[in-house]
């Protein structure tokens, strides 16, 4: 008898070990970092956490939340992290998301990141293709927005390359992508454009630029006279987005436009761009 209760148990343990194997994806990373209800800093021993207290009515409808809120950050950590693997590319948007949760829940921000990192160079895509993919979806947006331009009206006078290196680049690097020049009826009348594509938005909104770029084309509205306008593209791809904005850099205060201001600009992707004169929009 004794020694058919020590089969079934050895038969358990090994059949338990084979599906625990089989069951280790991208979760993993993020139970490793959140666990049972409770945020554990990985760089925390266990013998350091405090032992849990609790109050007598109250234990029960706390623990039933922690467990909750833990089992959604564990869950969007981890559909984060399948989407960089999947893609190969750790992109900006989901290194901020990841930061936030990270941020509100005690978590070793760099552990994590480190890990994906490994990941996905574990997954095959080299360095080269994931920077390659943020700037050939950016360039195309480009190349879509210039093409949105009738010849018959608009002149591109200049046209800023992002090529730099050992930190070395053109002034006109840091200069809106596009600068153009609009004819009619014998008038001309110079703006600027800088363009951006997003997989989607954040926070509902788009963040199109850092602080200190935000800055930059304001001095070079202020500087050179003239209006420059931010060309949004989002969702879809670089050359073929499925939403369309053009917002005016005068109505925003800062390098983030919420939704409610984007909507007031939001472009049919399936027309051409046209300069009003009078208001000096471009739409």
């Amino acid at each position: 008898m004794g020694m058919l209760l020590m089969a079934i148990g050895v038969l358990c343990f090994i059949t338990g070990f084979i599906f625990y194997s089989k069951s280790k994806n991208s979760t993993d990373t993020a139970n490793q970092f959140v666990e049972k209800g409770s945020v554990i800093n990985p760089s925390t021993d266990e013998s350091d956490v405090p032992p849990s207290t609790s109050i007598a009515g109250t234990d029960n409808s706390l623990s039933s939340s922690n467990s909750s809120n833990s089992s959604t950050n564990s869950n969007e950590l981890a559909r984060i992290i399948d989407m960089a693997i999947a893609d190969g590319v750790l992109t900006p948007n989901e290194r901020s998301l990841i930061k936030e949760i990270a941020n509100s829940n005690n978590l070793d921000y760099d552990a994590i990141i480190q890990d994906v990192e490994k990941r996905i160079v574990e997954s095959g895509v080299s360095e080269t293709e994931i920077i390659d993919v943020n700037k050939r979806s950016g360039d195309d947006f480009e190349k879509y927005v210039v093409q949105k331009f009738d010849r018959g009206f608009f002149k591109i006078k200049e046209w800023a390359g992002d090529k730099y290196v050992n930190g070395r680049y053109a002034q006109t690097t840091q200069h809106p992508d596009l600068l153009l020049e609009f004819q009619m009826k014998g008038q001309t009348f110079e703006f600027a454009v800088e363009c951006k594509w997003k997989s989607n938005f954040y926070k509902r909104g788009i963040e199109f630029a850092t602080p200190e770029q935000f800055k930059r084309y304001q001095s070079f509205q202020s500087e050179k006279n003239i209006p420059v306008f931010i060309a949004i593209g989002v969702k879809g791809t670089g050359n073929d987005p499925e939403e369309l904005f053009i917002v005016p850099l005068k109505e925003i205060d800062s390098n983030f436009i919420p939704l409610t201001i984007l909507n007031k600009y939001k472009r049919y992707s399936g027309k051409n761009f046209f300069f009003d004169t009078e208001t000096g929009e471009l739409k």
